[in-house]
Order: C-alpha cells, then sequence, then structure tokens
C-alpha cells in the first residue's frame, strides 16, 4: 500500500532535488539545488541535465531493459553535469493513467478558528474519498473553500467558523502502474520518493498565473500519449490524458509511404508541419522503401502535411472531448497553451486554435535557473515542472496543502520484472 508524506523543508535547508520523466520517445532527468528561506518556496537552480533518446519502435513500445538504459544514461549524464551522486527521484505519471474526481468534504473546526492542520485533514479525507479502492492518490488539490456556507476567496486559515467545507480535486493512479513503475526505478538503483500528475506537472513549469486565474487549458503533446490540465480561478479543476500522441504521426508517416519508422521520424522532426504553405507541393521529400533497398518514393510537401493534420486535429478534438462539460466552467476557458515535443510542429497552434476554438500559445518551461538552453524546449516541460513542484511544496506555509509525496512499501515491490515487462510493454 502507499504511504502519505507532506514534504517539508527547514529555514535554511540545502537541498537536492533529482526530477525523472520516464516518456515513450526519451527519459529525461533534472537534478536542481536550492535552500528554503522561511516562508518562500524552495529558491531552486537547475545543475544537471540529462536525456536519452528511446529509438522509434512499431507499437510505441520499448524493452525493460532498453527502459533501464536510458533511465541510468540520463541519470548518469545528470550526475556527471552536477557532480553529485542522487539515489532518489521524483518521478512523473502519464495523464493516460490518472484517476480525477471532483468532492466536496465537510470538516468540523475544533477550536473555531481554521488552521492549516484543518485544511490539510480536509484535504487528507478527501483524497481517501476521491480514490477508487484500487488507486493510490497523488494529489489532493483545493478548488474553493467555504466556513459556515459562505465562500471564501482568500486562504480561510485564521477565520472564524464552525465548518469548514471544502470542494477539492482528487488526483490517484492504480497501484499496479505506481509499483510497475517504482520496480523499474528500484532496478536502476534509484528510490522513488514522490509520483507527480505529468499534466500538472507541465502546467506548473509552463503557466503564468494570470493564465490560471483567467482560465485556460494545458495541452502536453508527449509521443505515446497527450496531457491536459485545466485551470479556472487560478486552480487545477481537472487533469487528465488521452492515448493519442506524436508517436502516431510518425506511424502514419511510415504506413502511408511505406517507410522505416526511423525516417519516418526524421521526416517528421526536420520537414513535419500542420500547416500548407504556397509552394509545398513543389517541394520534394525521398522516402526509402521498406525491404527493397535503394528504392525510393518521392513525395511533396504538402502529400506529408496533409497526413500530419488529420492526426493533429484528432488529438486537440480529443482533449476537447474531455474538458469539463459544466456550461459555465467550459465558456470560461479561452485560452490553450500547448507544450511537449509534438507542440514544435509548425501549425500545430493554429490547429489548437480552430479545434477548441480558444487562443493558443507555445509553452516554454519557466525559472529553469542554470539549465541549458536546449533543457528551455517544451519536450522538458514535464522535468522541470516536477522541479518547481517539489520548489513549491518544500515551503513550510500553505505550499504544503493535499497530499503531495509517497512511498511505495516493500511489501507491494514486485520482485520478478516479467510482469512488469508485459506492463510496460502495453504502455510505453
Amino acid at each position: 500500500m502507499v504511504q502519505y508524506v507532506n514534504h517539508k523543508r527547514r529555514r535554511g535547508d540545502d537541498a537536492r532535488t533529482a526530477a525523472l520523466d520516464l516518456g515513450a520517445s526519451k527519459v529525461s532527468c533534472f537534478i536542481a539545488r536550492g535552500a528554503a528561506g522561511g516562508d518562500i518556496p524552495l529558491q531552486t537552480e537547475i545543475i544537471g541535465v540529462g536525456h536519452y533518446g528511446m529509438p522509434v519502435r512499431s507499437k510505441g513500445a520499448a524493452p525493460v531493459d532498453q527502459l533501464e538504459t536510458g533511465i541510468r544514461s540520463a541519470v548518469d549524464a545528470a550526475e556527471r553535469m552536477a557532480g553529485e551522486h542522487i539515489n532518489r527521484v521524483c518521478v512523473s505519471v502519464p495523464g493516460r493513467f490518472l484517476r480525477t474526481r471532483r468532492i466536496g468534504v465537510d470538516l468540523e473546526i475544533s477550536g473555531g478558528i481554521v488552521t492549516e492542520d484543518d485544511i490539510d485533514d480536509a484535504l487528507s479525507e478527501g483524497a481517501a474519498i476521491a480514490t477508487p479502492p484500487d488507486c493510490a492518490a497523488l494529489h489532493a488539490l483545493p478548488i474553493s473553500f467555504k466556513v459556515d456556507g459562505e465562500e471564501i476567496f482568500l486562504d480561510p486559515v485564521g477565520l472564524s467558523g464552525v465548518t469548514l467545507s471544502t470542494e477539492m480535486l482528487g488526483i490517484g493512479a492504480r497501484h499496479s502502474v505506481l509499483d510497475n513503475l517504482s520496480a523499474l526505478i528500484e532496478r536502476c538503483g534509484l528510490r522513488t520518493t514522490e509520483f507527480v500528475a505529468a499534466p500538472y506537472a507541465a502546467a506548473e513549469a509552463t503557466l503564468i498565473e494570470d493564465e490560471k486565474e483567467l482560465g485556460v487549458v494545458l495541452i502536453d503533446i508527449g509521443a505515446a500519449s497527450t496531457g491536459y490540465a485545466v485551470y479556472d480561478d487560478g486552480m487545477l479543476i481537472d487533469c487528465g490524458g488521452v492515448a493519442v500522441g506524436g508517436g502516431h504521426i510518425t506511424k502514419d508517416i511510415a504506413q502511408i509511404f511505406g517507410t522505416p519508422l526511423v525516417h519516418a521520424e526524421r521526416v517528421k522532426t526536420v520537414h513535419g508541419a500542420a500547416l500548407i504553405g504556397p509552394g509545398d507541393e513543389h517541394r520534394f521529400i525521398d522516402f526509402p522503401q521498406l525491404g527493397a533497398a535503394g528504392e525510393r518514393l518521392r513525395a511533396s510537401r504538402a502529400d506529408v502535411y496533409e497526413v500530419i493534420i488529420p492526426r493533429m486535429e484528432e488529438i486537440f478534438e480529443l482533449v476537447a472531448k474531455k474538458l469539463p462539460d459544466d456550461g459555465m466552467r467550459r465558456s470560461g476557458l479561452r485560452r490553450a497553451v500547448i507544450t511537449g515535443g509534438g507542440s514544435l510542429l509548425i501549425g500545430a497552434r493554429e490547429i489548437a486554435e480552430r479545434a477548441l476554438s480558444m487562443k493558443s500559445r507555445l509553452g516554454r518551461p519557466m525559472s529553469v535557473v542554470g539549465a541549458p538552453e536546449a533543457a528551455s524546449a517544451p519536450g522538458f516541460a514535464v522535468c522541470a515542472g516536477l522541479i518547481q513542484h517539489a520548489a513549491n511544496s518544500g515551503a513550510e506555509s500553505k505550499s504544503a496543502l493535499g497530499v503531495f509525496g509517497q512511498s511505495l512499501h516493500s511489501e507491494r515491490r514486485m520482485t520478478k520484472l516479467g510482469g512488469v515487462e508485459a506492463w510496460l510493454r502495453a504502455r510505453f
């Protein structure tokens, strides 16, 4: 089973935080250094960055030994850059594995004055209610508070009352998902200290406070799936994912033009776009043919883009169907931020605006002090967000609200990797 731990740091603590984002096309690791300053979040500096590109596969799957190589390589590169060794990492959980539920909890205020302990108790109780029996709670995030039935738009700590009513978003994941991820990490000689919802982490890295306040949907386009996080009135109100991503575009190109997956990925990366421009029908790309050495197929860029565009439209349409259907909430969403490796395709933002009927922008990680410029690309948003999350939850004040961390007990760990390999093959 899973144990919940609130991570707080004492004043003056010097901390090392390591984050690991295990994706279908790459593994990324960030190492950060920081010191807590009392009631402000941990001030961090990225001191190590490592990543390992995963070979393109027909089913988006990779053997366990290949994933292990990817993790070890990414961590080793980050350690060499940081000049330090790590043995604990914060790990992201892809949006397609998340289970969310919005609930309300009423709690009697024992002392007549709302304290942080009251809020933590309400969130912990809500996390237990919101999480299905076969899932573990990752986060219990407040949406709104009421004291004696009156809605409070500010922090309720210090207010007088009898009953504290808390509306919250509970985010969880299946025990099997966390156990298999943990077993893979432990195989690499590391310990998982915390699991964090990947869309939530990406949002922490890329969104500004005004966007969260006015209403925004963050869309993180990965290789195997696309995650999303919805904010309104400054609070996270929904997150999840769909099982379609940039890797499906690669497979579409490979199937339609009869070319190897590796070449299809290169064409997508170098020439790919989701927008047909003037003259593209007269610019050609050669595709080596499967099983026919020396034989090539020539197609125009416009032909390639006509393959990419429908799949990109499908990704955003699937996300749109997942957005909250509450009329008032949905009408308040006027902005989208797209991030992840798939967001770099030319024209992706325009398709997002058309499919979602929202103004959109490209989201890059912010506040990654010390990191090389390449680590500020959208594909590293989740990893940067994991570091930002650790900094925010490391303060001694209201950042401790909610259930942030957990450690897996040894009795739930898998001693054999056969089941893990089958699980990873089916999902990565």
